[in-house]
């Protein structure tokens, strides 16, 4: 998937409608005289064939005494900010993209209109005295600011050039941009929400100052209507105030309160931070072991330091969350040979000791505690191994690490004893569920070995058959398999078990009659065919059926001798004719054979007329035979269609013979009158005519069409077999109970957990704490986090590593203290649970990948996996999931105002690519980064932070996942296929759109970049009386870029937008330029 680019598209002004008529041209506050009050259109009207033009007024500021809040999208600032960057603009923005110039009394001149409305901005002083203005909130039918000094408002002949069109598009060329503009005409325009437009004020604000911003007209006839005064004698097209000018009254439209900050932005914050090499004493400070309390002798002479230090061999070096990369462990390596351990080994393992020579009757004894011991299951040390567990707790460095943790536990107890008891509740309600679920399983289990697995299929189908429509067969219910079959649905319905209930009458009747008589075999028979629920159906006597239709017509009376007769008699009246002429021949009695040929003659036509009443039984008593009838029916070429009443008269054509004929019902008064209309077409005999043809053609298809053909549906056996199969299954109580209490108790470690019914236990009371707890201990104290963290430069941006041993012993601090909190408590707990294992933030950490869920990315991230969990033999600071093997990690510190003043800047590292010129590698260059254009390569190329954390009031840390030589690259990469390492990257959010100038000129380091209007800055520019000026360009300032120059200066509204508009700010810093001098 492609990432879109934002792009931007001003435009000066935009008329719509009727404004775009307008006769006069804005004179653009010059004074020259126009017309009187409003605009005016010239409308040619016609009046019987006759042009006469009409010359229409316009509404416009002066009909104006209010607009709707609504209409006002953004305001930069927002009302009540009060550290406004002063080098930016204030503006207002409205959502119909024409508002500004609709009212507007003049047409454009040139590329250039002034809105009917402006913004302005006034300092506002604690001291009324001393604010440029006075607020009066009780004029009628506005309120009204009163200007002390026109040379605090901009100036009236410029107000064209702060006004402008934005789309959040951008267009190739001129044509798609109008007809971007031609589109907002229609009013199902899915462009509509793209556009809007803006008003902006050109002064130059001043550092910790307070603001208020008016919306006032900008005509003279807007602001006396605003006023209650009368605009009628007034220029249409003059300003509402002009220099010079003292006390000038303007209503208020809109308003809003502001306060600047101190003179910095995004950019100027950004360009004073500096990458610096971290000292090799951040994350690591002395720790004097030299009395470790608990009657040992020993110090904490563990190891050989650098440098030696055989004065105080005692003094080891305690380590933080967060390091230098060129920070080392002191000592490096311990010697565990020496005094220390066996001491402390001993002292430890003394409870464990005590309880084996005791045999468990000892009581317990107050010692140091083995950290991890109750989630090892392991109470002793063994300073020889080298197990997380040994190594926590035979280092004095991580023990301590581990202490930290008790300290915040004890620190914030009460608060998580709370919370631990708010989410028991729930658990406590689980395990009822459980235990009720676990019951039931058990005693429903009893019932089915004692009672229901001794029965036969037939009676199992019987006990269940309430569920049956519940149950699938495969793959439909057993129910419905069952409706489909032989067995009928009420031989197992609950009325006829309680008819043939076995204490019942009815049944005992039928065991009286027949003493092997069961309900189960009487399935049985069912199923079998031996019997059936019920005999077939007759049909009453007392209806009129086709059947008793059909009985008087021929048919059934004829033999197959004289049927089959019927049906071929043109060929036996042939045979009977051709035998009495060779009869006359040879016999000579001609009169007589000529008499028997006409009586067979007519006995042809006599069959003719039974033949057609045998096919019309035929048809009614089967439909499907009406089609082959209607086919094979003798041509009539006298057919006559009969219509009553038709709704269009016919009339004779050609030789279609047209007879209407008038009838009456009765002869009574109310008698019914109808006319029935005959239409017959003369043709060849022995062919239909039309009528006839077009009747016969239209009978077929309709009975086509009616033609119903039922087949006759064949029951087959219902498969009790399957049947007690899929019942003993989905009854099983070791599958049911354990389904039904998934679907009530939810387990986050494994949502089918529940499903297996040995699992169907009360669940330990296990609390879990999302909380990143590095924040506990900063709390306490930033120097227990990371040690000499004072040393960290303001205004720097650097790399540290984690210290994945100190994480781990401190988490493991926090879940071994807490859990015996938990027991002192009398909280139903094992002391095993992992309370907390979030040491890092993770909010507002972006993934590249999409197919993650929130909960599976945190489980993911989370610090460290469940101590219980934990190999014994793994090393201690292995134990995250995302990185299993313990790398060190690169952390981004940067300290400074930028991202306390900017908390959500976006923080990402890309790697760096071999510079090229025209495609071609240049290694002398700088490395850079390359445009992301998909979502695959930004996963390729981007890694964004997998944790951050904060230390008052302007350090934060970003973390990733990366190593240090993977950040730096190559010592000395040539080729385009090195590693080139990895920038870091701090860019300002892309969002709503600034304008304004930069703080100070500072152009790109590279003499070969041209200059451009993103480089102008304040110090470039002399403002006028505090205000931008079209007519005065910035100085010892020549813009380069592409497509500009100088002169564009005040050339229309959408090009000073264009100048102004300040881009998000990036700075990208290489992990060489932090890592210099890396061992």
């Amino acid at each position: 998937m492609a990432i879109t680019v934002a792009k931007y598209t001003f435009g000066s002004f935009l008329r719509k409608g009727i404004g775009g008529k307008i006769e006069q041209i804005d004179n653009l506050g010059d004074g020259s005289p126009t017309v009187t009050q409003r605009s005016t259109v010239d409308v040619d009207v016609k009046i019987n064939s006759t042009t006469v033009q009409k010359h229409f007024q316009l509404l416009g500021p002066g009909d104006i005494i209010g607009i709707n809040p609504a209409m006002v999208v953004r305001t930069e600032p927002l009302n009540w900010i009060t550290n406004f960057e002063p080098n930016y603009l204030p503006f207002i923005e409205f959502y119909d993209e024409d508002f500004i110039w609709r009212y507007t009394p003049a047409k454009a001149a040139a590329a250039n209109l002034r809105p009917w409305i402006a913004l302005i901005v006034l300092k506002e002083d604690d001291k009324p005295e001393q604010s440029e203005f006075v607020l009066n909130d009780k004029k009628m039918p506005l309120p009204t600011v009163i200007v002390k000094s026109a040379d605090n408002l901009p100036p009236h002949t410029q107000t064209w050039a702060w006004s402008h069109l934005h789309v959040n598009e951008g267009y190739n060329s001129t044509t798609e941009f109008e007809q971007f503009l031609q589109s907002l005409h229609d009013l199902n325009n899915p462009n509509a929400d793209k556009i809007i437009c803006r008003l902006m004020c050109p002064r130059k604000l001043e550092t910790n100052q307070g603001y208020r911003a008016f919306v006032v007209p900008s005509f003279e006839t807007g602001r006396l209507a605003g006023l209650g005064l009368d605009p009628s004698a007034v220029d249409a097209q003059m300003p509402s105030w002009i220099a010079g000018g003292a006390n000038i009254e303007l209503p208020i439209y809109y308003q809003w309160y502001f306060r600047t900050g101190d003179n910095e932005d995004f950019e100027s914050l950004v360009k004073i931070l500096e990458p610096r090499v971290m000292d090799k004493r951040i994350g690591i400070r002395d720790m004097n072991g030299s009395a470790p309390g608990f009657g040992m002798t020993e110090g904490t002479n563990i190891g050989n330091t650098e440098p030696p230090n055989e004065d105080k061999p005692f003094i080891i070096g305690l380590e933080g969350a967060l390091m230098s990369p060129t920070t080392k462990s002191s000592p490096q390596a311990m010697d565990t040979n020496r005094p220390f351990f066996a001491q402390l080994q001993s002292i430890l393992n003394f409870p464990a000791e005590l309880q084996k020579t005791s045999n468990g009757s000892s009581d317990p004894v107050v010692s140091p505690p083995i950290y991890g011991e109750n989630h090892a299951l392991q109470h002793e040390l063994i300073i020889a191994n080298n197990g997380w567990l040994h190594a926590l707790n035979k280092d004095p460095r991580t023990r301590v690490s581990a202490g930290f943790g008790t300290s915040v536990i004890q620190e914030n107890q009460e608060d998580y004893v709370a919370k631990a008891w708010e989410q028991v509740q729930k658990i406590l309600e689980a395990n009822r569920k459980i235990l009720f679920a676990s019951f039931s399983m058990a005693f429903t289990q009893t019932i089915k070995n004692n009672f229901i697995q001794k029965l036969a299929p037939e009676k199992t189908l019987l006990f269940f058959s309430p569920i049956l429509k519940k149950v699938k067969g495969s793959p439909t219910t057993l129910h419905f398999q069952m409706a489909e079959s032989r067995l009928p649905t009420a031989a197992v319905s609950v009325a006829f078990r309680r008819l043939l209930r076995p204490r019942g009458p009815i049944h005992k009747r039928l065991v009286a009659s027949d003493a092997s008589f069961s309900h189960a075999g009487l399935i049985s028979d069912l199923n079998d065919g031996k019997i059936s629920a019920a005999p077939p159906k007759k049909t009453p006597v007392d209806i009129n059926r086709v059947d008793q239709i059909t009985t008087n017509l021929p048919g059934e009376k004829f033999s197959p001798l004289v049927d089959w007769l019927l049906q071929n008699n043109l060929l036996a009246l042939i045979i009977l004719l051709a035998v009495f002429l060779l009869l006359a021949i040879v016999t000579g009695l001609w009169p007589l054979f000529v008499v028997l040929a006409i009586a067979a003659i007519g006995l042809y036509f006599y069959s003719n007329n039974l033949k057609k009443l045998a096919n019309q039984k035929e048809a009614l008593n089967d439909p499907a035979t009406l089609v082959n009838v209607l086919q094979s029916t003798p041509a009539s070429p006298n057919f006559t269609f009969t219509e009553t009443d038709p709704v269009v008269k016919e009339t004779s054509s050609g030789s279609t013979t047209v007879t209407v004929t008038t009838a009456q019902s009765s002869t009574s008064a109310d008698a019914i009158t109808y006319t029935t209309v005959s239409s017959k077409t003369a043709a060849t005999s022995g062919q239909d005519n039309v009528e006839a043809a077009n009747f016969r053609s239209a009978a077929v298809i309709l009975n086509k069409r009616l033609e119903i053909k039922v087949p006759e549906k064949v029951y087959q056996p219902y498969s009790i077999t399957n049947a007690y199969q899929k019942l003993t299954e989905a009854t099983d109580p070791r599958t049911v109970f354990p389904r039904m209490l998934a679907s009530m108790v939810f387990f986050s470690f494994n949502k089918d957990w529940l499903l297996k019914f040995e699992h169907l236990v009360p669940a330990m009371a296990y609390p879990d704490f999302p909380d990143p707890m590095y924040e506990k201990l900063r709390d306490i104290s930033s120097e227990l986090l990371i040690p000499n963290l004072n040393l960290i430069p303001p205004n720097t941006i650097s790399l540290l590593v984690t210290n994945p041993p100190f994480i781990e012993s401190y988490m493991i601090g926090l879940n071994h203290e807490f859990g015996k909190e938990l027991l002192w408590r009398e909280y139903p707990t094992d002391e095993r649970g992992s309370y907390f294992r979030q040491f890092w933030d993770m909010k507002g950490i972006i993934t590249n990948a999409s197919n993650v869920s929130p909960e599976q990315l945190a489980e993911d991230h989370k610090d460290i996996i469940p101590i219980d969990q934990w190999p014994g033999a793994s090393e201690l600071g292995h134990h995250k999931k995302s990185n299993p093997t313990g790398k060190k990690q690169v952390v981004l510190v940067v300290r400074g105002e930028l991202l306390k003043k900017y908390p959500n800047t976006i923080v990402y590292a890309q790697k760096a690519h071999i510079y090229k010129k025209n495609g071609i590698p240049d290694a002398t260059q700088e490395p850079v980064i390359i445009e992301v254009e998909t979502e695959a390569q930004m996963a390729d190329e981007i890694k964004f932070p997998i944790f951050k954390a904060d230390v008052a009031p302007d350090i934060k840390f970003f973390g990733f996942d990366l190593t240090i030589p993977q950040a730096k690259g190559a010592d000395n990469p040539t080729k385009e296929a090195d590693d080139w390492g990895y920038y870091f990257v701090i860019q300002q959010v892309p969002g709503e759109p600034r304008f304004g100038m930069d703080i100070t000129f500072d152009p790109d380091d590279d003499p070969a970049t041209p200059i451009t209007w993103d480089d102008l800055s304040w110090d470039k520019y002399t403002p006028t009386k505090s205000f931008i000026s079209t007519v005065v360009k910035p100085t010892g300032f020549t813009p380069a870029g592409t497509d500009e120059n100088i002169n564009q200066w005040g050339e229309n509204a959408a090009r000073m937008a264009y100048i102004l508009y300040q881009k998000p700010v990036m700075i990208a810093v290489h992990a060489k330029e932090m890592l210099e001098n890396l061992d």
